[in-house]
């Protein structure tokens, strides 16, 4: 399914109010900390360095940031749901139609956040109502220029010479959670699947399977490609970037002729979390701090206030170039998937 501009700012219009000033806690219930969940490399500093730096600015409160991965998290929360050892907890909206339904996770409109009004009431819905995507990342096609001369324009020409073997490609592991949406889902698609009948990801990716490897969190892939374990894969925009910033000059990426996976990031606090949580999250939602960020990481953002650099502009994917997966439809088949996959093509 396409998401297109149209079709996003028309929820504007219907948005819930809100409240027009942000959530103000008692004296007695501000914390001295907070803990925040997130994502490695890049991302843990830019949200370090732009969100984490405008909060304890502003509240006085400190942040402490914690690595690792949302099934952890989410495992970890559901466990102590009393005591959650997390006020903020990121994942991939994605993922939100599961965690939706174990009531672990507050709904973002009961939060007395300012900025939520500029978010169009489709990032929300896309997240059950739980969550709210703060940013999105376009899931394409990454290459090392200097090793692939003449790259792919389309997802269905990625998979015909890796099967001829035009070089080593590298793809999500079913152990990523993004796999179900951006690779088995997107590339099944392509090629005529359906959500019910799989068969044809299935038979590509054992024709490439002699000529791919796979990567298994998204600090994975810049490594493969910069030790030349691969030469080419499926990958995120934002990263990409901000690998070449750091250095990687040798990366491009491709936004696919069929349109790459829009992969929206979401950002949710546990029902007995601190009510300080609502500050970050809207922290996270301001359109200055998401410009910001947006400049740094290059993913494209949700509030519709934030107004890009030309340099972050000419590298973010418009969402008409994109293709929204149904999360909730893949969330239900996710188990059978995910035992086909094992039992053909293993790791």
């Amino acid at each position: 399914m396409q998401i297109n501009r149209r079709t996003v700012l028309k929820g504007l219009g219907s948005v819930p109010l809100i409240g027009a000033a942000p959530y103000i806690a008692r004296a007695q219930d501000k914390p001295e900390r907070l803990t925040v969940t997130t994502f490695g490399g890049s991302v843990e500093k830019a949200i370090r360095e732009i969100f984490v730096a405008d909060f304890t600015a502003r509240t006085g409160i400190q942040v402490d940031l914690v690595l690792g991965t949302p099934f952890q998290w989410i495992s970890q929360v559901q466990a102590s749901p009393q005591r959650p050892p997390y006020d903020v907890v990121l994942c991939g909206a994605n993922q939100l139609p599961d965690i939706a339904s174990k009531g672990l996770f507050d709904d973002i409109r009961k939060g007395d956040m300012k900025h939520l009004d500029d978010v169009p009431h489709q990032f929300i819905d896309m997240c059950e109502g739980v969550g709210v995507a703060y940013d999105y990342g376009t899931v394409g096609i990454v290459y090392h220029k200097d090793r692939v001369k003449t790259p792919p324009k389309s997802l269905r020409e990625f998979i015909e010479r890796t099967v001829a073997g035009d070089w080593i490609a590298s793809v999500p592991s079913i152990n990523d959670p993004t796999s179900a949406s951006n690779l088995i889902y997107s590339l099944n698609d392509v090629l005529g699947g359906s959500l019910d009948d799989i068969t044809p990801v299935i038979d590509a990716v054992k024709k490439m399977r002699p000529n791919m490897i796979f990567w298994n969190g998204l600090t994975d892939f810049p490594l493969q490609v910069r030790s030349g374990d691969a030469d080419i894969g499926i990958y995120v925009d934002g990263r990409t970037w901000a690998e070449y910033d750091a250095g990687s000059t040798y990366l491009d990426f491709i936004n696919p002729a069929e349109g790459g996976i829009m992969a929206p990031g979401a950002v949710l606090k546990p029902i007995h979390a601190n009510p300080w949580a609502w500050q970050f999250i809207d922290t996270m939602l301001a359109p200055e701090q998401q410009a910001r960020f947006a400049d740094r990481m290059y993913f494209g953002m949700t509030n519709q206030k934030v107004v890009y650099s030309d340099k972050a502009k000419s590298k973010i994917t418009p969402w008409e170039k994109t293709r929204l997966p149904p999360a909730g439809e893949i969330g239900k088949r996710i188990p059978a998937w995910v035992e086909r996959w094992n039992r053909e093509i293993g790791g």
